[in-house]
């Protein structure tokens, strides 16, 4: 039967109508993942290697926590830290390794540390780097393009900007006055940088101020309205949508309305959206919106969350392309609940728009404001799923009108002798596609010798094919069993065998220097890890 025209018409402007009427709220699937091994409050997760991990923080009896964790074959792995880094400063460096600073010394967020250290994902260690010339806590860092480190922020404490050089440790570049807590540090070119934060050291409230490396500070009228939120557990790369680009969340300082800056190179403006950031939840409750941005930048999503007095924990999905050509950014809003709440914590952004909420702290129960116990941790681990519902239960009036449409142009292609491919020769086709682009990857990084580079990141693959990193980093997961850093590893092995046979003479260091490794110790370690020999065993073993 055919449907008339004017029918259709009626029919597809009900679904415009009906799906404008209100924002709607996406009920999130989640599931319950194995725990940490330790509790640990604001804790620092980071996705490397595709492994989530997530480093110090404070555990139960608000005692710093000395050691990280990351997951692994659906487990966690504890790793032991030089220093706690309980309110520290934390940054991915350009060769993949993380720098960490800082914290509070004692237990119960008291005083400042020294400490320093960078962490190895590849072989999951710490080494120390020396001490800052300042002692830290509620810092942040940030590195540059010409890989030094930019640190500051402090609080009840002296504060400045120093950096650290690879060799070279840290330095002083200049004093902050005020000094800033757990300011946000965001390069604005290859060389300048600039600091704010919603509070200073002091523990009073900012003012209209941001601060510069190489200029005097500036007045920003726009933060006379608007508070950017704390800037805890986040680096800048998280929040920046391109070059010199961010988006930072603020609340109204009358605390009525929460919205998203964008800063492009030093300035701030109101990244306009088609829908406003809501208040309150489907329940009635208030929403407190505490984190984020977290920026997919292949994707042009940002995500920020929020909790609600009872724990329930609300997601916003901001798509903000149109913006690149004078649009408004897209809200799309998401919430999960379960009975007795879930721990307050950042919750990671993943691949494929999942996010993972890696321990916590308690909230207080039946306080009238979002308030946290930092006393009770939580080992609980929770990945959230944001894909729209899939099952006939609970799904909009517009969206079954929709699929009535598609369902009877399905049936009137089937009558007219147009059959729709199977399944299972789609799903070919797409196995296909993967198995030639991971073809297509190998034969790249092996022909123009990407694995030489000693920086080599899964951004830099998926730039040279023209796709996205999350896509690359499951293309390899799935096809060859390893993540992205042990494929590269193995290049390098393999080039490194074909060195020592044809030169002999090489002495380990400049086999490691030619083959892509960071360092001697980097390729030794590495070639044991894959071949069970050392160099030198391998080569009395295959080099006559």
């Amino acid at each position: 039967m055919r449907v008339p025209r004017k029918t259709l018409f009626l029919l597809i402007l009900a679904l415009f109508a009906l799906s404008a009427q209100a924002q709607d709220f996406h009920k999130m699937s989640f599931e319950q993942l194995p725990s940490l091994n330790t509790p640990r409050g604001v804790g620092q997760p980071m996705l490397l290697n595709d492994e989530v991990t997530v480093f110090g923080g404070h555990t139960t009896g608000y005692k710093p926590e000395e050691t990280a964790e990351y997951y692994r074959s659906g487990a966690w792995h504890s790793i032991p830290m030089m220093y706690p880094h309980d309110g520290g400063a934390i940054t991915q460096l350009q060769d993949g390794r993380v720098f960490l600073a800082g914290g509070n010394a004692e237990a119960f967020g008291i005083g400042q540390s020294w400490g320093a250290e960078i962490y190895d994902p590849q072989t999951h260690s710490f080494a120390p780097i020396g001490i800052m010339n300042c002692k830290r806590s509620l810092l942040a860092a940030v590195a540059m393009s010409d890989r030094r480190v930019l640190v500051a922020g402090n609080w009840h404490g002296p504060d400045g900007v120093e950096v650290y050089a690879p060799g070279k440790g840290f330095s002083t570049l200049k004093a902050l006055e005020p000094g800033l807590c757990y300011p946000y540090i965001l390069p604005i070119s290859a060389d300048d940088a600039i600091f704010f934060s919603p509070m200073e050291s002091s523990g009073d409230t900012t003012g209209i101020f941001v601060q510069h490396l190489n200029a005097d500070a500036v007045e920003v009228p726009l933060l006379a309205e608007w508070v950017p939120i704390f800037n805890y557990a986040t680096s800048d790369d998280e929040q920046k949508i391109a070059e010199f680009t961010y988006l930072i969340l603020a609340n109204r300082r009358d605390g009525k309305e929460t919205s998203i800056l964008k800063v492009t190179s030093g300035e701030f403006s109101i990244l306009e959206l088609d829908a406003p950031i809501p208040q309150e939840s489907p329940f009635g409750d208030a929403i407190f919106w505490s984190v984020g941005p977290q920026v997919d930048r292949s994707g042009r999503l940002a995500w920020i969350q929020g909790y609600d007095t009872l724990g329930r924990i609300y997601f916003a999905r901001i798509g903000y392309n149109p913006t690149f050509d004078g649009g408004k950014a897209s809200v799309q809003l998401y919430y999960a609940e379960k009975p007795d709440g879930f721990p307050y914590s950042k919750a990671l952004l993943m691949p494929g728009g999942r996010l993972m909420l890696v321990g916590g702290v308690a909230q207080v129960p039946g306080n009238p404001v979002l308030v946290n116990d930092n006393f009770n941790t939580s080992a609980e681990v929770y990945l959230f799923h944001t894909e729209e519902p899939k099952k006939a239960s609970g799904v909009p009036l517009w969206a079954i009108i929709a699929g009535a449409i598609l369902i009877g142009g399905a049936v009137a292609l089937l009558l007219t002798g147009k059959k729709k491919a199977p399944e299972e020769e789609s799903a070919d086709k797409a196995q296909k596609l993967n198995a030639d682009l991971m073809e297509e990857m190998k034969s790249l990084i092996q022909e123009k010798g990407l694995f030489l580079r000693k920086d080599l990141r899964v951004a830099d693959v998926a730039q040279e094919l023209a796709t996205n990193q999350t896509y690359v980093s499951m293309l390899v997961n799935n096809l060859s069993g390893d993540n992205f850093s042990t494929m590269i590893a193995g290049y390098r092995i393999r080039h490194a065998q074909k060195l020592m046979r044809e030169h002999p003479e090489m002495v380990h260091e400049e086999i490691a220097e030619a083959s892509g490794f960071a360092s001697r110790t980097a390729f030794l370690r590495t070639f044991k890890a894959q071949t069970g020999l050392t160099p030198t065993e391998w080569k009395k073993q295959n080099i006559k």
